[in-house]
């Protein structure tokens, strides 16, 4: 008797699939950065920066070490790097005269933004691929896997410190 390999389960195949994606889109955000030489941290920082500026959002260092879930010295570092880089300018805030927005520079925005922008257009034309409906079931999908994390981050923040 031939025994024919199981087929994995629909929520196995779905989640080796976003494990697979994921790994894809570290591993260029990892080539993005190499080649604009700076690190995964500093790119991810860099995109939120764009992505604030091109939304008329400021953004402030607070802004970053919540986005990326580091301490305020590793993003003042990570900042430096940006700065020493020529991508951000530290620039007094227009709405709290106390704080200091991060601004991208014209270099980052001519830069960077037209390689970050040619990513987005491709990732952008193979959503365009999605029917109405299954568009929708990804959403879905994608927003409930971002509530699950968010989840397990606040309840593994809640847990009380190992000493």
């Amino acid at each position: 008797m031939k025994h024919e390999p199981e087929t994995p389960r629909p929520d196995t195949a779905v989640l080796e699939a976003l494990q697979v994606y994921r790994a894809a889109e570290a591993a260029m955000r990892r080539r993005t950065g190499a080649a604009m030489g700076i690190g995964e941290n500093d790119l991810l920082a860099l995109r939120l920066i764009l992505d604030n500026t091109s939304a008329g959002r400021p953004t402030f260092a607070k802004d970053l070490s919540a986005y990326l879930g580091v301490s305020s010295a590793s993003t003042t570092l990570l900042i430096d790097r940006l700065v020493r880089g020529g991508f951000v300018e530290r620039r007094p805030s227009t709405v709290d005269k106390r704080s200091v927005e991060l601004v991208p520079t014209l270099a980052a925005q001519g830069d960077t933004g037209p390689l970050l922008a040619a990513a987005q257009e491709q990732l952008a034309a193979a959503t365009a691929e999605l029917s109405p409906d299954e568009a929708e079931t990804v959403t879905r999908f994608l927003t409930k896997m971002r509530q699950t994390v968010d989840r397990i981050t606040a309840e593994r923040a809640a847990r009380p410190k190992r000493t």
